[in-house]
């Protein structure tokens, strides 16, 4: 089910369409692309921040009314379930998925739990604080796992962020998942590596070049609730956790990657919590589009050799 081949999703009500176009007209949209196209990385990540402060929030005590509903991409009689957390760039949504979650399709449960800000437009009220977007995510892993069944946490680029810091307040909870993996993810303060200052054009290229190549509209809403993600998540670091984790890294840098021939300095995808690493065909966005079959055995290996 391919997902990158139809206008990112916009609600009702929403009031501002813009083509992220070089050369576009008025719009955060057309702005944080032309500080891209000009190698203002770095402000127009603070351009986001600063944009999302206009965004609605909510506390811990409202998350029920704002909490999307868990999406099921697979059922099937496997052992062990997975649930996945998307990213938090302005493209993402449970459709990362698509072709990951077909792959276990009449094998084993595939979950995904979105966070908000992704479906209903500018007006849709966030998380007002990590804690509170945290505790969410957490209930909303809840209602898709079966008491006593185990299951797996699956993240992916930023989005293992969110898996990781779920997983920690699970185990706070008692509740231990048998696995936690790490799709080509980096830790938040990645771009601030002195052999890193490519990470952050690499990403955001990548994620407009595929707005272009599919010929997609980007909503302003969505790049606010970007800065708001990237907001709540400043600072955090993950902490240890028992849960056994798996790093799948990709093995084709992105357009912008500053690859060392000498080897030197390594671009690949790395945690700062002790992990398995595993390389996989594809790119930090195509291990889950026409490399998702072999991202799904990598998973499905190591989850085999977990539950023994």
């Amino acid at each position: 089910a391919a997902y990158l081949d139809r206008e990112l999703p916009r609600a009702a009500g929403s009031r501002e369409t813009t083509r992220t176009t070089t050369g576009s007209g008025g719009g955060l949209a057309a702005l944080h692309r032309r500080m891209h196209d000009t190698g203002k990385h770095d402000e127009a990540a603070l351009l986001l921040v600063a944009a999302s402060h206009a965004r609605g929030g909510f506390g811990a005590a409202e998350r029920d009314r704002h909490a999307p509903a868990p999406v099921t991409l697979a059922t099937g009689p496997g052992r062990v379930s997975l649930v996945c957390f998307p990213a938090l760039s302005a493209i993402s949504g449970p459709h990362e998925y698509a072709r990951f979650g077909q792959a276990f399709r009449d094998e084993r449960d595939v979950h995904v739990v979105p966070s908000p800000g992704f479906t209903q437009g500018e007006d849709e009220a966030l998380p007002d604080s990590l804690e509170t977007l945290i505790q969410m995510n957490v209930e909303g892993l809840r209602k898709v796992v079966r008491d006593g069944r185990p299951f797996a946490v699956v993240g992916r680029s930023m989005g293992g962020c969110v898996a990781h810091a779920v997983s920690v307040a699970l185990e706070e909870q008692g509740l231990r998942p048998a696995g936690l993996v790490l799709i080509d993810s980096y830790p938040i303060d990645a771009a601030s590596r002195e052999d890193m200052g490519w990470w952050q054009g690499a990403m955001i290229g990548g994620m407009l070049d595929r707005i272009d190549r599919f010929d997609m509209t980007l909503h302003d809403d969505r790049l606010t609730t970007m800065g708001v993600y990237n907001r709540l998540f400043i600072g955090w670091q993950p902490k240890p956790v028992e849960t056994p984790i798996l790093l799948l890294r990709a093995t084709e840098p992105l357009r912008g990657t500053t690859v060392d021939p000498e080897g030197r300095t390594d671009w690949r995808a790395y945690w700062p919590v002790g992990h398995e690493a595993v390389d996989v065909p594809g790119d930090h966005f195509s291990t889950l589009e026409e490399h998702s079959g072999s991202t799904a055995e990598a998973v499905r290996a190591w989850i085999e050799r977990l539950s023994g």
